[in-house]
């Protein structure tokens, strides 16, 4: 039996010491307009609808990414 890997998406948020943004991972289908949450890489950050420029420019959190790649790794 093949599990579903558990439901996430990607935000543009800034780090909150610098205010680089960065793409980061969130649990959960999508965003719900929520101020703030915690990214899957352990960060709480504040979220706003990103602009356009903000999906372009901001990287992906490598941190995130690897966090997720591990977990679907793991799965049975």
């Amino acid at each position: 039996m093949h599990l579903e890997p558990a439901r996430h998406y990607w935000l543009p948020t800034p780090n909150p010491e610098s205010g680089v943004f960065a793409r980061h991972a969130f649990r959960g289908r999508r965003w719900e307009s929520q101020p703030s949450d915690t990214t899957v890489c352990g960060i709480d950050v504040a979220m706003a609808a990103p602009t356009d420029l903000d999906w372009i420019t901001a990287p992906t959190c490598a941190d995130c990414n690897q966090t997720l790649i591990s977990e679907f790794k793991d799965q049975p």
